[in-house]
């Protein structure tokens, strides 16, 4: 059996989170934030461009690797080239599929 939370003075079941969690200027996040779609909307696109850092990191780490160990380095820097080929190749794939997705749906889907 799960428990019920029940929110303090309210004697209703549940917390309302929309409410509970305040951003930096005090605005409830259901102000700013009407729907979970909302949220997530500007989630994403971001993590695109954070991937994309983290790819570019992983290519200069492997050229520094190529560069400085010798042959134990050249080793290392083409299992991390791999990685993050493989990385920026997914990458594309989810955001083909996404497009993909959008227009078949005509759904809206910002990215």
């Amino acid at each position: 059996m799960t428990p019920i939370l029940i929110a303090q003075g309210t004697g209703e079941a549940g917390i309302d989170l929309g409410e509970s969690y305040t951003l930096a200027d005090d605005q409830p996040v259901r102000e700013v934030f009407s729907t979970p779609a909302d949220l997530v909307n500007i989630i994403v696109p971001n993590l695109f461009v954070a991937a994309g850092v983290v790819v570019m990191v992983l290519i200069i780490v492997a050229g520094y690797q190529f560069i400085v160990k010798g042959e134990k380095g050249i080793e290392e820097a083409k299992k991390i080239t791999t990685a993050a080929a493989i990385g920026l190749v997914v990458m594309i794939a989810a955001y083909w599929v996404v497009q993909i997705v959008q227009t078949i749906t005509g759904a809206d889907i910002p990215l």
